[in-house]
């Protein structure tokens, strides 16, 4: 029996064994410890330079890839007449030593202080190469000790 392949057929099979894509709800709260330089400018302006260095993820779902990844999240956040806005970057390492990084755009302050905003995947490593997804973020930081807890909602795709 001769078995004969076409460039097609060969593309469909590899296609085949690479296309699966796993999705996952990136629901969960990430705790760790800030630090915050505050950079007063006048009156109701100001700029904070945040650093936050995640000690663990807890997802909702145990199997999500998100799960105890730690590292740190760093950007300026512009305060100004009640209006936030601002931006950082988190690179965050895994349990198996892949790397992911996201990007945050802070977008509100509610009158708590919590920081809300959006998170994106930008780019990683290993299983993150591929990966996309995002989603909000509320972050409340305790001006006394620093301690942070950052609540998280979306998905993520590993592909």
């Amino acid at each position: 029996m001769k078995l004969t392949l076409t460039a097609a057929t060969i593309a469909a099979l590899f296609a085949a064994g690479h296309a699966s894509a796993q999705a996952y709800t990136s629901d969960g709260t990430a705790k760790g410890q800030s630090t915050t330089e505050v950079i007063e400018v006048g009156g109701d302006h100001m700029f904070m330079n945040i650093r936050t260095d995640y000690k663990s993820f807890e997802m909702e779902d145990s199997t999500n890839p998100m799960n105890q990844l730690s590292g740190p999240c760093f950007g300026v956040v512009e305060v100004r007449g009640g209006a936030v806005e601002g931006n950082g970057v988190c690179v965050f390492d895994g349990l198996e030593g892949d790397r992911v990084t996201l990007g945050w755009n802070a977008r509100r302050r509610d009158p708590q202080g919590n920081i809300h905003g959006y998170w994106h995947i930008s780019s990683g490593s290993g299983r993150w190469l591929q990966a996309s997804g995002g989603g909000t973020f509320m972050s409340n930081v305790n001006p006394a000790n620093g301690t942070a807890t950052n609540t998280l909602r979306g998905a993520v795709t590993l592909r």
